[in-house]
């Protein structure tokens, strides 16, 4: 649903989300194939369709690869129990994969001004995490940029309108990019102003053959 692999001039390797714990071994068998050295992994937030493929890589498979750092913004576990009941049980699950990693490996207090430069890249984070009340997981994503020195890539992860109402509020003057990861896989997502802030040339649209259909069982919508 949502899997960024960025590899820069020199072979370094980004991951952004990662997808699904059943894209797990192809997401894997892709980090071996550039060399098995992740520099950076960045989560947008702890849903299982973002952050799945890295926690089954961690419980399963952590000693065929190696990961430099992670980072995100997390909450507790009780806020996630409060804010998604459904959702929980796979976030404590995630968390407690992210506890048994060195302490210098996590960094999830990742909140608006946080950069990071990894050969000739830099992505900086939009946002702090927000606890809103509606749709209060996915809205609290952290919004990534990525800045190659030619191009803007911007990362929505699953941001709601509320939350794109205030990062517009908040950091609407960094907002402009050249390409754009459709918020929410491209529904009920961030609102029409946030993409005209962005301005994007190209949007990069993650999604399944039903959500892109707004077919859920009853038919294309």
């Amino acid at each position: 649903m949502l899997s960024v692999l960025i590899r820069s001039q020199n072979g370094r390797l980004m991951v952004i989300d990662g997808g699904w714990e059943e894209d797990g071994d192809y997401l894997l068998e892709n980090i071996k194939k550039y060399g098995g050295h992740v520099d950076a992994w960045f989560i947008t937030h702890p849903h299982p369709d973002h952050g799945g493929a890295l926690c089954y890589i961690l419980r399963n498979k952590s000693s065929e690869i190696t990961i430099d750092r992670i980072y995100g913004s997390f909450a507790s576990p009780e806020w996630y129990q409060k804010a998604s009941p459904e959702e929980a049980p796979f976030v404590e699950t995630f968390l407690r994969e992210l506890s048994m990693l060195p302490v210098c490996t996590v960094w999830g207090s990742v909140g608006k001004g946080f950069e990071t430069d990894m050969d000739g890249l830099r992505i900086t984070a939009l946002n702090n995490r927000y606890e809103l009340k509606t749709d209060p997981v996915n809205n609290s994503s952290i919004v990534y940029l990525l800045e190659t020195g030619e191009q803007k890539v911007l990362f929505l992860g699953d941001m709601g309108y509320e939350g794109g109402q205030r990062l517009l509020k908040e950091s609407e003057r960094m907002l402009a990019a050249d390409m754009v990861q459709m918020a929410h896989h491209g529904q009920n997502g961030v609102g029409k102003e946030v993409y005209k802030a962005i301005a994007p040339r190209i949007c990069l649209w993650p999604t399944p053959q039903w959500l892109w259909d707004n077919d859920n069982g009853g038919g294309s919508g």
